[in-house]
């Protein structure tokens, strides 16, 4: 199901499919792509925009363009996973507007462009499951290991005192002699 539209922000007219929500499985190393169809139901030419939440970890390829009444335009979003990735905050928010003429649609789309429609699709990311218990062995190994190296230390910091408290016996032993 979409997100709610914030206060003001008119009804989405166009068909998005999927619907309810954009499910992105993935494995850590490689990037993951995703169809994303926007169809025009109504009788104007739009213009749409795709925003998303993160643009370091999604790439949506166009992120303009139009589409005719009647027809489809197909988008494609790319997930470029990295280690840390909250799987359930975000989203994806499609603009449209109608447009007549043939402008650059970067053109149509500034700051003070109000859109005829907006939704906002939250998106699900699933890690291959394999990956997901490999990176939190990885991480478990990593802790595992730092307090190891806690313990080796705190280990030569107590023969670091145990050798100067021996180096000051002997001179306070020397002191007593002379």
């Amino acid at each position: 199901m979409p997100l709610p539209n914030k206060g003001g922000e008119p009804e989405f007219k166009l068909k998005v499919e999927p619907a309810d929500m954009i499910i992105i499985k993935y494995k850590m190393k490689s990037e993951s792509h995703v169809p994303l169809n926007i169809t025009n139901p109504t009788k104007d030419r739009v213009c749409y925009k795709v925003k998303c939440t993160d643009n370091d970890i999604f790439r949506v390829r166009p992120p303009l363009g139009f589409v005719k009444p009647g027809e489809t335009a197909s988008v494609t979003i790319t997930l470029k996973p990295k280690s840390g990735i909250d799987p359930n905050r975000h989203f994806f928010a499609i603009y449209h507007i109608a447009c007549v003429d043939k402008t650059d649609p970067k053109k149509i789309w500034n700051a003070n462009t109000k859109p005829d429609g907006v939704i906002r699709m939250q998106v699900q990311l699933e890690c291959d499951e394999k990956e997901k218990n490999e990176e939190k062995e990885k991480k478990d190994e990593k802790k595992e290991e730092k307090k190891e190296e806690k313990k080796d230390e705190k280990k030569d910091e107590k023969k670091d005192e145990k050798k100067d408290e021996k180096k000051e016996d002997e001179e306070n032993k020397e002191e007593k002699k002379e």
